[in-house]
């Protein structure tokens, strides 16, 4: 979702019109009011599969995540086809990694050209080397990303460092969608903890640990803030609710970020010069692969909770000069991305899965 504001901030600017946002939501997860307020356009939301959280609230159930998917899949489909239907009179539609999205391409024949985007489509690029995981479950997170992108005029890599386009595979590298506002906040260490929970059970860790560290002080943002912690941790422990402005704040502030590795809020900390530990969430491999590349672009430390009193006591700083080519590559992303969007709007883009004929 922050990338999708991000985007849709720059196509905006540039002139262009963004009839309409289209979100999957589940049982299981909400859409940010910041979202909503933030995006200057209808928020519309329909049925899509999600990883469903374990009995602890923790990592990923993949009993749970199939029995939710099998029992809603009839939702699915009527998504599929209110995506089509919703889309069929745009000039272009941009996928940022919605696996109904995809399907709906190839289901109902869109003829209207798509972009895919997602940091995953990097782990398809010849060059990125040997990615972490068995080989069957490598080879499923890929065929998952390469599902939302069917029938894209281009897929579009989010990387935290320039590389090559590959030879022979229609695959664009970009910089990182980050949040925006980022440019204007004003890093300080203020000698706390920041923590992003992907869900609750990692909330509740995190407060458990605090509460033996009176010395430690920690804000953690976790989907439906304190409510939804079983564990209110010691006095210096807070838990917030998902919200924009106060994440930012709250980045710009701290000693160190610890987060599970979600791509944006790795890139978010690095480019405020914040030591960083990335915690994949446990199930989701696409969540190691980010802190594997993470650590190989020297953005952050890859570990589990059980660093959290290393990482606190001896975060240690980046590369000044990383941090800079960091943001260099950051600040390039409007054109880079605008101009990607717009060849493929006016069909100067070859599409991989048969010829574009809208």
């Amino acid at each position: 979702m922050t990338q999708a504001l991000a985007l849709a901030g720059f196509l905006t600017d540039a002139g262009h019109e963004i009839v309409a946002v289209l979100v999957g939501t589940s049982p299981h997860r909400t859409v940010p009011r910041y979202f909503v307020d933030g995006m200057r356009a209808p928020v519309i939301t329909f049925d899509a599969p999600t990883q469903v959280p374990d009995r602890d609230q923790r990592g990923v159930s993949v009993l749970a995540t199939a029995r939710d998917a099998a029992l809603r899949m009839p939702r699915f489909f009527r998504s599929g086809l209110e995506i089509h239907r919703r889309t069929a009179g745009a000039d272009v539609v941009v996928n940022l990694l919605d696996l109904v999205g995809g399907a709906s391409r190839l289901l109902f024949h869109s003829r209207v050209p798509a972009v895919a985007i997602a940091h995953n489509h990097l782990f398809s690029h010849p060059g990125i080397g040997d990615l972490p995981g068995r080989p069957h479950a490598r080879r499923l997170v890929r065929l998952y990303a390469e599902a939302t992108a069917l029938r894209s005029v281009t897929r579009v890599a989010l990387s935290f460092v320039p590389m090559a386009a590959p030879d022979g595979i229609a695959l664009e590298v970009a910089p990182p969608l980050l949040r925006p506002g980022l440019d204007a906040v004003e890093p300080h260490d203020g000698g706390y903890l920041l923590v992003y929970a992907l869900n609750a059970g990692y909330g509740d860790l995190v407060a458990r640990w605090q509460a033996g560290r009176e010395d430690v002080v920690v804000h953690c943002h976790v989907d439906g803030g304190s409510a939804a912690l079983r564990d209110a941790g010691g006095p210096g422990f807070h838990a917030h609710p998902l919200d924009q402005e106060a994440f930012l704040k709250h980045l710009a502030g701290c000693r160190g970020f610890v987060g599970s590795a979600g791509f944006e809020s790795l890139g978010e900390a690095f480019y405020l010069g914040k030591p960083v530990l990335a915690v994949p969430t446990d199930g989701q491999l696409e969540q190691t692969w980010n802190a594997w590349d993470a650590e190989r672009c020297g953005v952050a430390r890859w570990g589990t909770w059980r660093d959290l009193a290393s990482f606190h006591d001896s975060p240690g700083l980046p590369d000044p000069r990383a941090v800079g080519d960091f943001r260099a590559w950051v600040r390039s992303a409007p054109e880079r991305h605008v101009s990607i969007v717009e060849r493929a709007a006016s069909g100067r883009n070859s599409i991989q899965h048969g010829e574009h004929r809208g």
